[in-house]
């Protein structure tokens, strides 16, 4: 807990991504990944393997963006750098620490729009990727369950979490470059037993098919939740 604060005292950024809690969501999520490494390992080479491979069946592409890269845990950035011109790694924060090749950058933005409209009093905005558009390949990565999730806390809309999900895949549809999503299909609430407390079906409250393929992940298991619940998704790939 020392060091995670120490972390968030330290590690500049936006107001708005302070004071809206994605840079403390940020630096949890990466001491919940050092303490979870084994139990996520399989995961970050599924989602890496679905990157790359996707990325290769192009050829060399013009520009390839990563959307959610957080800390690149899960991206495969020194394979994909000589696939492409420019790489772009998309997030809400960058923590210290993320290392890139000399073709790639960081960019520190609301990808979806809605956070830092609300930040401002607004209602959020109804509009496309447009800052994302091109030829290149666009990569959602684990961030279409995570989008509503401040947001929400933001707002007293009921339907504003389905919106932004419906939302951030109708933009991925509408690229005008191959498009690629690796999300949570489906999320389960377990007791330290294992019986389902509750089931969270993303894909259908997005509006998409079946994925391609899919793996399940424990988020948090069960030495990680110690007397609390287990949280696990079926992470699926969808080429939209």
């Amino acid at each position: 807990m020392i060091l995670e604060a120490l972390e968030y005292l330290t590690t500049p950024c936006p107001k708005w991504v302070r004071d809206m809690g994605y840079l403390r969501e940020a630096i949890a999520i990466r001491h919940r990944a050092r303490r979870c490494h084994a139990d996520w390992a399989q995961h970050q080479t599924n989602t890496k393997d679905a990157i790359l491979s996707t990325a290769r069946a192009y050829g060399h592409l013009p520009d390839i963006t990563i959307l959610g890269a957080g800390l690149c845990l899960d991206i495969p950035v020194q394979d994909l750098s000589p696939l492409t011109d420019r790489l772009t790694l998309v997030d809400a924060v960058r923590l210290r620490g993320v290392r890139l090749p000399q073709n790639a950058r960081y960019l520190c933005q609301d990808i979806e729009g809605s956070a830092t409209a609300l930040y401002a009093g607004k209602a959020p905005p109804d509009r496309p990727l447009v800052d994302f558009q091109g030829p290149g390949l666009l990569v959602s990565v684990n961030l279409l369950s995570q989008l509503p999730l401040i947001p929400t806390r933001w707002s007293d809309d009921p339907l504003l979490g389905q919106r932004i999900l419906q939302r951030h895949v109708q933009s991925l549809r509408d690229h005008t470059g191959p498009t690629l999503l690796i999300a949570d299909a489906l999320r389960w609430t377990l007791e330290s037993k294992g019986a389902v407390l509750s089931q969270e079906d993303i894909a259908q409250t997005a509006g998409l098919p079946p994925p391609e393929h899919s793996w399940r992940w424990p988020i948090i298991p069960a030495h990680e939740a110690g007397h609390g619940p287990r949280v696990e998704t079926e992470v699926g790939v969808w080429r939209l």
